[in-house]
């Protein structure tokens, strides 16, 4: 396995009541008693990053266990619903990239990488274990999670630990304890027969999170939204809140970094429930605003964009999830690995100012400055007049962070927005080729 470097590693287990227990690692020897029930928990003095393999015993009165092969690194939990399910071996219901090598293929043909370690939650009762990175053992892991992890442990040269729970069609409120949201001044209020918005919470959290605590972790990923998208959530920053809050808890891991992603362009519209109100094509850009206000909510929050991976809009899973986690691995370099010289955010809106007939959008974290992605013109840009209704507009880079957006009947321009439908895969990219945040409001002045 890896253990978390830098931190406090908990040892925990049970025993015979008030039997004494010796943990050694290393140099480290650490004795505990166990309590009336049986239980005990101890705890390592925090070390630095260890590639050489360990051995971790821990002695009670009759019985030993021994653990091998432990390194110390950089453990990150993975978690969410389909999306970061996709595992490394492509299941045959799944779509194949349309462009270019299948990378996840062709690293599981690569041989075992002792550096990255993986542990993949199960939804049954079967046992499981920490296994050494190689074609066998990533078949089931996300792909999300072990191309973050690759990143991290090429460009930290330190062993990576790559933790997956994530399942299928989840919703984000069972990930979370029904008491996080008992005790939510929000949610709490808002409880009726111990729903939120219909879904019993906590079923996912019970059975996959809280078995791995309170195991030391450095943070999270997560990919989810898709279901809530669905249900037209308007409370999903909420949410969001909610759970990472109660994770940090959990995991004794104040401020611990949680990446995530935006939704990609998907057909949302098209998908009909008997049981919910028809959603539209600006569903998704507004479930979009949810996501990027968790992150003015939630210190120490994240996420990437991912318009420009997708080849089919029927498809709601985007094949290429290598660039997923390598831009997830980038937001961590730069944030909590202090590699400032990387860049990790695509365009975003800074403020607009009306100038004549046009608005003129500035735009941060545009590296060497603004670009397209295809060469062409630049999409997705409306703004809209005096009578509020958008129209779309045309759009021009001007200097290295700014775009003039303007449209020919419209004089007196007063609005602007960018990517608002579900369809959207803008060709505006910074010089990484990180593509620009959607917006719908930006601080607007006149000159």
């Amino acid at each position: 396995m890896v253990l978390q470097q830098g931190q406090k590693i908990p040892v925990w287990g049970t025993a015979e009541p008030n039997e004494s227990i010796l943990i050694s690692f290393g140099k480290q020897r650490v004795k505990v008693r166990a309590n009336a029930s049986g239980r005990w928990m101890a705890e390592l003095k925090p070390m630095a990053a260890n590639k050489n393999p360990q051995q971790m015993s821990i002695k009670g009165k009759k019985t030993s266990i021994v653990y091998d092969n432990i390194v110390v690194g950089e453990v990150w939990l993975c978690s969410g619903q389909s999306n970061m399910v996709y595992k490394m071996k492509l299941p045959g219901n799944y779509a194949l990239p349309a462009k270019g090598e299948n990378l996840a293929a062709l690293e599981l043909r690569k041989p075992a990488n002792e550096m990255i370690r993986v542990f993949v939650v199960r939804r049954d009762d079967k046992p499981v274990s920490w296994k050494v990175a190689d074609g066998e053992s990533l078949a089931e892991v996300s792909a999300v999670g072990y191309f973050f992890g690759k990143a991290l442990q090429e460009q930290l040269d330190v062993p990576v630990g790559i933790i997956t729970a994530a399942v299928n069609g989840s919703r984000i409120e069972t990930w979370t304890s029904k008491e996080a949201y008992e005790h939510s001044p929000v949610f709490g209020p808002q409880l009726k027969e111990g729903e939120v918005d219909g879904m019993i919470p906590g079923g996912r959290y019970e059975t996959m999170v809280l078995p791995l605590i309170p195991f030391a972790i450095k943070g999270c990923l997560w990919y989810q939204g898709e279901s809530n998208c669905m249900i037209r959530d308007r409370q999903y920053a909420e949410k969001y809140q909610v759970l990472v809050d109660s994770w940090r808890e959990a995991f004794n891991v104040p401020g611990a970094p949680f990446y995530s992603v935006l939704l990609a362009p998907h057909l949302y519209s098209n998908r009909m429930s008997k049981d919910r109100p028809p959603v539209t094509a600006e569903e998704l850009p507004i479930f979009h605003q949810q996501q990027i206000k968790a992150r003015s909510m939630i210190p120490n929050t994240d996420f990437v964009v991912v318009s420009d991976l997708v080849d089919k809009l029927r498809d709601i899973h985007p094949s290429y999830k290598w660039k997923v986690g390598e831009r997830l691995a980038r937001v961590a370099l730069a944030k909590d690995y202090g590699l400032a010289e990387v860049v990790w955010s695509g365009p975003c809106a800074d403020k607009a100012e009306v100038v004549a007939d046009s608005i003129v959008v500035s735009f941060g974290h545009v590296a060497d400055g603004l670009k397209t992605n295809n060469k062409g013109r630049l999409d997705w840009f409306e703004i809209a007049g005096k009578d509020g209704v958008f129209r779309p507009a045309l759009a021009d880079i001007r200097g290295r962070n700014k775009v003039v957006v303007y449209h020919p009947e419209i004089v007196q321009p007063v609005q602007v927005r960018f990517g608002w439908h579900e369809t959207a895969m803008p060709n505006l990219v910074n010089s990484e080729g990180l593509p620009a945040i959607p917006f719908s409001r930006v601080s607007l002045s006149e000159r």
